[in-house]
């Protein structure tokens, strides 16, 4: 596989609220520095794949709070079959919320 999979934020009513932009790399995730192509992940069975998805939870332009997500649909790159990930917590949304591709391992990370 290779690429950036879809994600979709959700609000407390399952709304569609944001759609997470392409971006090769951020603060915790992504391709290792200097890198711009997604790379392709091979998995064999057991193996495990991971994208990391980046916002930030400090208020912008004047705002006094943010906005939560409290779900995501996640596609995989090249497939039409999504899978709702939620998060009790509330995921902040103060920014652009980005998607950073698709990488081997658990930390959705290409930095060894």
């Amino acid at each position: 596989m290779t690429g950036y999979p879809g994600v979709v934020a959700l609000d407390a009513s399952g709304h569609q609220v944001a759609q997470a932009q392409r971006s090769p790399s951020g603060y915790f995730g992504g391709l290792p520095p200097g890198q711009t192509t997604p790379i392709t992940v091979t998995l064999q069975p057991g193996s495990t794949a991971s994208a990391q998805i980046e916002d930030t939870d400090n208020p912008i332009n004047g705002a006094t709070s943010c906005p939560s997500y409290q779900a995501f649909l996640v596609t995989p790159p090249n497939d039409l079959q999504s899978v709702k990930v939620t998060d009790s917590n509330g995921f902040p949304g103060c920014s652009t919320l980005r998607v950073h591709p698709v990488v081997p391992g658990t930390t959705g990370s290409g930095v060894s």
